[in-house]
């Protein structure tokens, strides 16, 4: 199903055509200015200043930059090229590439090493830019072993798939695919048609491309108002009146920039429809990735600070919190387990991997975001209880994962209060599980982040030390004991 499809139902466009080379000029305008240097804004159009757009032309967009540096050292060496621009449209991030020389895609072990010291996540934000896992002869991969290890293997392989396609874009894209069986195929389409860019004997860059679901409405109406029979006629007409209606533009246009902002239109013109708002992924944030927004309706907006008696067992994923939790549930003390531990389990008893059951990450945070909004609201205020983290490290998992909360849960985080945070020290016998499959240097730095987005909301943390599991209980009930509050209110 397209979610798109009828975003531009009902909106009267007289001439669409000259609706596209419009937003083509007033796109092309504001990021010359921006790239001169002048303020912000480059535009008087709200919709411009608001929403998110890319570049008219690809080239132009710090993403592609940053693959043309990274790839250029091995643009001679096909198999070599065809490797570095999957890896780079799977990782697809900026920072990144900039981060890498190609020639580390030759030493795996030390291409993760690296990938997993870097302050942020490797890959491009999934909500802007989703990966999914790629099955390779009856394997599950996912994206980050696919880009750190598969790709190598293989990358003969797929080179001889797409020199077997006689340039077209198109044939390519489905003859990888057919080996990797994924639903969105956008990552395979990318890394080909750049190859198009640097061995246009390979892939013919005038070779049509396939419409994707968020074109389909705008190309519609152009294929309609131009009286043509399919979109790939109509993408060479638009080409065509690209001299006549826009002869000062830097280059001459190609299938793919016809489909792409064809795709901008209608996001475009879905804004001036009503049928786009300004929100999540969709806002521009000058220096900020795409976000999509996590939020509630706020049941109760006027209600002042709301203390409880919620004692948090919080930490990286290497501290050592369900072996403490179990243990204060057998001293007798009420607990709460992490609800993305009890979905791991219970998949896991399925059949199912963690690899699997968060192999898209945006929608495994989206399901946490909701129950854990839903379990620490209805626990009780008067009761002591001990949760094994708590929504706060839902934030930053979020984050890794493209989703920020909206203002009802911001409110509703300021408002209720845990009693305690006990941080735990990371334990340095950290070992890897089926549930646990961060390494350690992802897991101290995620330790990190929970600790700053704790004292960011106020919260005065409880440190304690890397000792047994008898001394660490030990030292909770102590502290309890004293009621002491533990935390600083907004």
């Amino acid at each position: 199903m397209n979610p798109y499809a009828t975003a531009l139902d009902g909106l009267v466009l007289e001439d669409p055509v000259t609706a596209f080379f419009d937003f083509c000029r007033e796109r092309e305008k504001i990021r010359l200015l921006r790239e001169s240097g002048a303020p912000a804004p480059w535009s008087n159009d709200p919709i411009f200043q608001r929403g998110r757009f890319l570049n008219i032309f690809r080239e132009d967009d710090r993403g592609s930059k940053a693959i043309e540096r990274f790839v250029k050292p091995c643009s001679q060496d096909l198999p070599s090229l065809v490797h570095a621009l999957f890896f780079a449209r799977w990782c697809n991030r900026q920072t990144t590439l900039d981060a890498l020389s190609v020639e580390i895609l030759n030493e795996p072990t030390h291409l993760i090493r690296c990938l997993e010291s870097l302050p942020e996540q490797p890959w491009c934000n999934v909500a802007a830019y989703p990966v999914e896992p790629v099955k390779w002869e009856g394997e599950l991969w996912t994206r980050f072993d696919t880009a750190t290890e598969l790709f190598g293997r293989i990358k003969t392989r797929l080179t001889d798939l797409i020199l077997g396609s006689g340039g077209d874009v198109c044939r390519a894209t489905d003859a990888v695919n057919d080996l990797f069986g994924m639903k969105n195929d956008f990552p395979i389409f990318m890394a080909i048609i750049d190859l198009a860019e640097y061995r246009p004997d390979v892939i013919d860059p005038a070779s049509h491309v396939p419409t994707g679901i968020g074109a389909v409405a705008f190309l519609d109406r152009l294929q309609q108002h131009l009286g043509l029979d399919n979109h790939h006629q109509t993408c060479e007409r638009m080409i065509e009146l690209q001299s006549e209606l826009w002869p000062e533009a830097k280059r001459p246009f190609q299938p793919i920039d016809i489909e792409y902002l064809s795709c901008e239109c209608r996001k475009y013109y879905s804004y001036v429809n009503g049928t786009k708002t300004f929100e999540g992924k969709n806002l521009f944030r000058p220096g900020e990735s795409a976000q999509l927004v996590f939020d509630t309706l706020d049941r109760d907006p006027a209600s002042d600070l709301i203390e409880t008696q919620i004692h948090v067992i919080a930490g990286g994923p290497c501290s050592g919190k369900t072996t403490v939790l179990k243990a204060l549930e057998q001293s007798g003390h009420s607990v709460v387990t992490e609800t993305s531990q009890e979905l791991l389990e219970a998949g896991i008893s399925e059949g199912r991997t963690a690899h699997d059951l968060r192999a898209d990450p945006v929608a495994w945070q989206q399901e946490i975001f909701s129950r854990d909004h839903a379990l620490f609201d209805g626990l009780s205020l008067d009761e002591i209880v001990f949760t094994d983290t708590s929504f706060i490290e839902d934030l930053v998992f979020g984050a890794r994962a493209g989703i920020v909360i909206g203002p009802n849960v911001a409110s509703w985080i300021k408002r209720k209060r845990y009693k305690t945070v006990f941080f735990l020290d990371p334990l340095e016998d950290y070992e890897q599980s089926q549930v646990r499959i961060e390494s350690h240097s992802v897991a101290r730095q995620i330790s990190e982040d929970v600790r700053k987005e704790y004292q960011r909301h106020g919260y005065e943390l409880v440190a304690v030390p890397a000792k047994s599991v008898a001394e660490r209980v030990a030292f909770i009930e102590a502290h309890i004991s004293k009621s002491t509050p533990t935390h600083t209110s907004y």
